[in-house]
């Protein structure tokens, strides 16, 4: 985890306050730290290590969450259910405020930074928002902001059921918060249980082998590694600096192209070379001025040539334009009509399910971020889509689309 400093993450953050522990005597102030400790490690125990990221605020914790963003979901209904299991109900503890937490979940960035005993430490908007988000809540709440609610909503209709709009909040910066409040939900409660389960069956394999892969101690570390994005950054920028040179040459040789013109077959200068001209070229030494002239000369006698067949035109008289007048005019019969322009093509659809989240890449060219965005239109074609995330391995999906068409692009790193 300490290999990971200085890197900024877009992450979930758990900030928990104990209401009212600063009026407490201190041995009431140590049973309930001791008992949100105790219930707090049994609500992450299933969480990898290298996942999640704890503070001690002194009068509660805040938690950063690198992974799926139901983690915090799942801890925070697991702190309130075993506050319920001692005794007491939800409705008592928002009502009566004794031994009773107040909760705040954010989606945003933050920054893994090392504190003064080097130990791992997060700061940024995630966890400040994430403080303030937790100070709307009622003891007993839970309360999410909107980047958290749009995201965790979206991935599962017994989710969406939990939370409840609040309106907006301004915190003491002048800063608004829309709020939802996180309900009482059996079905969202088990949809957390098994998503939870089926992380941890599809990870118990990769964390034996990192383990088996470690030091002698049993401790994994964790490499920093450039992420692929970056790499084809640089690999896009080598590739546009090939064409913009590839394009100028080009350009150079049109240009070129236009200025020597050839002469017409017609004209005699061309059609016949002087007889005092060698059969080869001319020395090295030659001036470089020689081909231009050369050039004149042949446009000079193109100019004459053309100005005999003027006064040749002319003294042929009438005859030859009757002549040329059906021959337009059969021209014209035999030009095709304009073609008339192609009908606009409705887009396809692509419809992204990413988690917990990844860059989105088309054909190349960024797309965003997923979440926050659902969806992308494109044009009927083939394309190759790929999905970044900083710490795990590119998904790559190559999709032929059609006009109207919907796509789903689903994928969970871990």
């Amino acid at each position: 985890m300490l290999d990971q400093a200085n890197r900024t993450f877009i992450c979930s953050v758990v900030f928990i306050d104990l209401v009212g522990y600063s009026k407490k005597p201190v041995g009431e102030q140590i049973r309930l730290k001791t008992s949100l400790t105790n219930n707090l490690s049994e609500a992450i125990k299933d969480i990898p290590v290298n996942d999640r990221i704890i503070l001690d605020t002194g009068d509660g914790a805040a938690l950063s969450f690198l992974g799926d963003p139901e983690d915090a979901l799942f801890t925070t209904l697991s702190l309130r259910e075993a506050m319920v299991r001692e005794n007491q109900t939800s409705t008592q503890i928002e009502e009566a405020g004794d031994d009773a937490v107040r909760m705040g979940i954010n989606l945003g960035p933050v920054k893994l930074v090392k504190d003064i005993n080097g130990h791992p430490n997060i700061i940024g908007d995630g966890i400040n928002v994430a403080q303030r988000i937790m100070s709307f809540a009622r003891p007993g709440q839970i309360v999410v902001s909107r980047s958290y609610y749009d995201v965790v909503s979206n991935l599962a209709s017994e989710y969406a059921k939990l939370f409840t709009y609040e309106g907006s909040r301004t915190d003491k910066h002048v800063r608004e918060h829309e709020i939802y409040v996180v309900g009482h939900n059996e079905g969202a409660m088990k949809k957390a249980r098994d998503s939870m389960r089926d992380r941890t069956a599809t990870t118990s394999t990769n964390v034996k082998r990192t383990a088996s892969a470690a030091s002698p101690t049993g401790t994994a570390t964790v490499t920093l590694t450039i992420p692929n994005f970056v790499q084809d950054k640089k690999k896009l920028t080598i590739v546009a600096g090939t064409l913009a040179a590839v394009v100028a040459l080009l350009g150079f040789l049109v240009a070129t192209k236009k200025g020597d013109v050839p002469a017409p077959a017609t004209a005699p200068a061309v059609a016949t070379a002087p007889a005092s001209t060698p059969p080869h070229p001319a020395p090295v030494e030659a001036p470089a001025a020689a081909p231009v002239a050369s050039v004149a000369d042949s446009k000079a006698e193109a100019a004459k040539a053309d100005a005999a067949k003027a006064d040749a035109a002319k003294a042929a008289g009438p005859a030859v334009h009757a002549k040329a007048e059906p021959q337009k005019a059969d021209a014209a019969k035999g030009a095709p009509a304009s073609a008339p322009s192609a009908p606009s093509v409705p887009p396809a659809t692509l419809i992204f399910a990413i988690q917990p989240w990844g860059e989105v890449v088309v054909n190349g060219k960024p797309g965003g971020v997923s979440p926050p965005i659902k969806s992308l239109k494109l044009a009927p074609g083939k394309y190759r889509i790929e999905i970044k995330n900083t710490t795990f391995p590119v998904h790559v999906e190559n999709v032929d689309v059609k006009s109207r068409d919907e796509l789903t692009i689903r994928h969970r790193f871990q």
